[in-house]
């Protein structure tokens, strides 16, 4: 084990430690991650299987095999769509983003969250965003950016789910389940609004803590709240705050037409209300950590939901699955191209913004030129 001498005060990790000890701490980092890794599959794959043997498996092939085409791929079509605006969405509040450079980015946190536990790919998403965003925007401040577009997410997904629970008669522990996390999504909302006001005042107190308690740690800590309102205060104007509301609101509409027509294409008679009520439940499901891109979570509790909607249980399943699966391969096979083709999966973890290179060099101008504009004057 090496020691660190006072010479040695400032230099960075591989200056401390020796080539072993160096080693010894990335192999403990990666297999903490695969330790992740694996428990996310089993807890997936335990739940999994106990929502399919209450099913009645052949039944649901059947009716997925007997799916109205036409209505799925209108249903894909509505979601690409979502996902293609959701690129235009995450400019209103970070405008140094091109177009392609935000869907790109968008894409690969969604990517991240379908095969990285605990929802990683929103720290992902903000990692390799900083080496495209302007100068000023590091990871922590856009690692709020990217809350802030999930709070909105799930504002007006909690709109849609008090509206549904009026319009559609649901288990008493599902509504109070709702209504209990569209709470927690107004008081977030709250919060956002709070913080882009006061943020003057969280900076004067951050301030005074650090004086109060001098040191490294509070130090650090009053730097990333401090980075981290200026991710929220990118939202700060009234226009800004309007049009990411309107934009968000047009996305969920635009989900919840894909998820009336993955509906209507396994059960006639699904209406564009459960619909709506799919959106939320399954949406709210997936925020739940356990496992990976929502497996199993989703499908332990849309279906008995679609359920006690009067929908036939291989029907209920099929709509889960079909659904689940459609989001699943888009976002994570268009995230993984752009990852790797873009080159996402080289910008250095220590310097995000060493990705970008200086600004190319201006070319001297040649002698020759140089000499007769010196002759001539």
């Amino acid at each position: 084990m090496c020691f660190v001498s006072p010479k040695h005060q400032g230099c960075p990790l591989d200056c401390l430690l020796d080539d072993r000890d160096l080693a010894l701490v990335l192999f403990n980092i990666e297999m903490k991650r695969f330790v992740q890794f694996v428990t996310s599959l089993v807890i997936a794959g335990l739940i999994l299987f106990a929502v399919l043997w209450r099913f009645d498996l052949r039944q649901m092939l059947a009716l997925t095999r007997q799916a109205r085409v036409t209505a799925l791929m209108l249903g894909v079509a509505l979601m690409v769509v979502a996902y293609l605006l959701r690129g235009a969405r995450w400019q209103i509040w970070e405008p140094s983003l091109s177009y392609w450079d935000s869907l790109r980015l968008v894409l690969i946190g969604f990517m991240g969250n379908n095969v990285l536990p605990a929802r990683l790919g929103e720290i992902l998403r903000a990692h390799c965003a900083s080496a495209k965003a302007s100068n000023h925007r590091g990871r922590t401040a856009l690692l709020a950016s990217v809350t802030t577009e999930r709070i909105l997410d799930g504002l007006v997904l909690a709109t849609f789910g008090v509206i549904g629970i009026v319009l559609v008669p649901v288990d008493g522990r599902l509504r109070w389940a709702l209504l209990g996390v569209s709470l927690v999504f107004a008081g977030l909302a709250s919060g956002l609004v709070l913080g882009i006001i006061a943020h003057e005042r969280i900076r004067s107190f951050l301030a005074a803590a650090t004086r109060r308690f001098p040191g490294h740690l509070t130090a650090f800590a009053s730097n990333k709240a401090s980075h981290f309102l200026d991710g929220l205060l990118a939202l700060g104007t009234v226009p800004r705050m309007l049009g990411a509301i309107f934009t968000t609101a047009i996305i969920w509409t635009l989900e919840i037409g894909f998820y009336f027509f993955i509906g209507l294409g396994v059960w006639p008679s699904f209406s564009i209300r459960i619909a709506a009520l799919f959106v939320v439940v399954v949406n709210f499901a997936s925020i739940i950590p356990f496992t990976m891109g929502g497996i199993g979570t989703i499908e332990a509790i849309a279906p008995p939901f679609l359920i006690g909607s009067g929908i036939a249980p291989p029907a209920a399943l099929a709509m889960v699955l079909i659904q689940h699966a459609a989001q699943f391969v888009f976002t994570t096979v268009t995230g993984g191209i752009v990852y790797l083709a873009g080159g996402f999966y080289r910008i250095p973890v220590s310097d995000p913004k060493a990705a970008i290179g200086p600004p190319p060099e201006r070319p001297l101008p040649s002698p020759v030129v140089e000499t007769t504009r010196t002759s001539l004057g």
